[in-house]
């Protein structure tokens, strides 16, 4: 079975600045949009998104539990070389798309910049762990550590939603030198 994606969907992809992987379950809600037939290329395009951002959640939760932050790169960047297998049309290429879906830790760090090019990410104990200068020199993705607050009703941690925004901001803001971010705020010339 090889869904397909609303084209409207793929072509809007392709004409963002960035996609945001958003907070969320890794396997049920996440992957099956990353699956459809297209949106790893649409994503991985070098004339799409230039800014590929995914959050991880505050804490693990029973899909993820313990997870590190490279094993939610390395499920994304399965998912997304997956649809660009499954988008293949010709009965050939069907018997050898499972076989071109990546699997190995080497080939999974040389596709992952592909399609993530940040990483946004609590710190604590029950949050997923990531070793930010590991991050940098096998996987090429910039780790943008935040610190968060205690839910009021359980001990999952949540992201202090001006923090997030800020972080987001100021990784977008980064388009080119004409334009300040918010953390750049003096102008020079």
């Amino acid at each position: 079975m090889q869904p397909s994606p609303n084209p409207k969907a793929v072509a809007a992809i392709q004409a963002s600045d960035a996609v945001i992987y958003s907070i969320g379950s890794l396997y049920t809600s996440l992957a099956p949009s990353l699956i459809l037939q297209g949106i790893g290329a649409a994503i991985a395009n070098a004339n799409g998104p230039r800014f590929k951002i995914l959050i991880l959640n505050g804490s693990l939760d029973r899909e993820t539990g313990g997870f590190e932050g490279s094993d939610f790169i390395k499920a994304v960047v399965r998912c997304c070389d997956a649809s660009i297998s499954s988008s293949s049309s010709s009965p050939s290429s069907s018997s050898s798309s499972s076989s071109s879906i990546v699997n190995d830790d080497d080939t999974l760090k040389t596709r992952a910049k592909s399609y993530i090019t940040h990483l946004i990410y609590i710190e604590h104990p029950s949050a997923p762990s990531v070793d930010r200068a590991r991050l940098l020199a096998d996987w090429g993705i910039e780790g943008v550590r935040l610190y968060g607050r205690k839910g009021a009703d359980d001990d999952k941690m949540r992201y202090d939603e001006k923090a997030l925004g800020q972080a987001l901001g100021a990784i977008l803001g980064r388009r080119d030198g004409r334009e300040r971010s918010r953390r750049n705020t003096l102008e020079v010339g």
